[in-house]
């Protein structure tokens, strides 16, 4: 869990060139984390190759970052922050929890699996599952502390599998809230009705 806190926190703090600077302090100011659970989060991230810790002291940078080819995301970031410069989320995390653990690895996978389009993610707990290896079961645990703490807006609509059928769609607090169903509603709809006239 410390390893994937941080990870969000470079990935918040890094420059174009994918550089962060941000000293344990730092870390610890936004997160809440202690000083050897930061060591032991940004172990974790150089063992699995994800940053790199760079000559200059508190120098990191995110391994595989290249905006110029599709497969990154766009991670909220202001609208986490307080007024004080911290994230409330990570400061209420205990890092003892099997909960927390699947909030922040649905939240990164949230992050990653957005429609740009509409600002939504589709994901059906099987997929959710194949894809984090989160047990079904651990699903809404998971969705539940995200959307307590103001992470995510669940959406319920009518499921194309039966007429009775229900499913539920995901938005990212924070990010382009402007882009929802009534502002992008109606161009899916004209755009479907295109679609069926030919």
């Amino acid at each position: 869990m410390a390893a994937l806190v941080c990870y969000i926190l470079i990935a918040h703090h890094t420059d174009s060139f994918g550089m962060a600077r941000l000293t344990y302090d730092k870390i610890n100011l936004i997160s809440g984390l202690s000083r050897a659970k930061i060591s032991r989060g940004l172990d974790v991230l150089v063992e699995r190759e994800l940053i790199a810790k760079e000559v200059q002291q508190s120098v990191l940078s995110l391994s595989r970052l290249d905006t110029s080819v599709r497969g990154w995301g766009m991670l909220p970031a202001k609208g986490l922050y307080t007024t004080t410069g911290k994230i409330s989320f990570f400061q209420r995390l205990h890092l003892r929890s099997r909960a927390e653990l699947d909030a922040l690895k649905l939240y990164l996978l949230f992050v990653s699996r957005r429609d740009i389009n509409r600002n939504v993610v589709d994901l059906s707990y099987d997929k959710i599952s194949d894809y984090s290896g989160i047990s079904r079961k651990k699903i809404p645990d998971a969705l539940t502390l995200l959307s307590v703490n103001g992470l995510i807006r669940s959406e319920r609509q009518r499921s194309d599998i039966n007429d009775y059928a229900i499913s539920n769609s995901y938005r990212l607090s924070f990010l382009e809230s402007y882009r929802h169903g009534g502002t992008t509603g109606r161009a899916e709809i004209d755009a479907v009705r295109a679609q069926n006239e030919f």
